[in-house]
């Protein structure tokens, strides 16, 4: 059963991408320490997902997902800002928060103009994988997307998860390094149906 989250439930989902993403090239290029994730999403779920955006979880918080909606800036105020840099330097150092900066600038300057949907994560408990889970989160919002006949975007930092996109639609637009030695984000967009 799919349900979509409500605002008080960003420690749950927090939670859920912390998970999914442990072992994330990006993540942990960027984070340095699996330690900053779950701390860092709770306060992102907290402070602008579940408050101007939305997100599902289905089988009892076994995935989730978290999404804006077309016009929706992806913007955290100050207080937000720097409460996750200082999280982020205390788990992962300098170097961290330098690399984190860098992917979220590279991010920022890639991310459409165009008014679409942005998929900010898609995650399942590693014991729930394999499942169909996140292919279930994916319909919800995506049958939503197509009824408001709009594009959907996303950042994909695992290769091997192409192919799942692709299943839905997406298509690699462009293949982004923050650094020399960091690993890839593939950009992918769905165009509106």
């Amino acid at each position: 059963m799919i349900d979509l989250l409500q605002p008080g439930e960003h420690e749950l989902i927090g939670d859920i991408i912390a998970e999914g993403f442990a072992d994330d090239p990006v993540n942990l290029w960027s984070f340095r320490n699996p330690a900053v994730l779950r701390p860092l999403y709770t306060l992102m779920a907290r402070d602008l997902y579940l408050t101007k955006g939305f997100g599902h979880v289905v089988d009892g918080g076994q995935a989730g997902s978290l999404w804006l909606a077309p016009g929706t800036k992806k913007h955290f105020g100050l207080l937000s800002t720097l409460t996750m840099a200082a999280h982020i330097a205390g788990k992962g150092g300098l170097t961290a928060v330098r690399n984190a900066l860098r992917v979220d600038i590279e991010m920022s300057r890639k991310h459409p103009l165009e008014p679409h949907y942005y998929l900010f994560a898609i995650a399942t408990r590693v014991d729930a994988r394999g499942k169909g889970l996140g292919g279930q989160l994916m319909r919800a919002t995506l049958e939503r997307v197509d009824a408001e006949r709009q594009a959907a975007y996303l950042e994909n930092s695992k290769p091997e998860n192409i192919g799942f996109y692709r299943h839905f639609g997406f298509e690699v637009v462009e293949e982004l390094r923050a650094a020399p030695d960091a690993p890839p984000l593939f950009l992918m967009w769905r165009d509106a149906r």
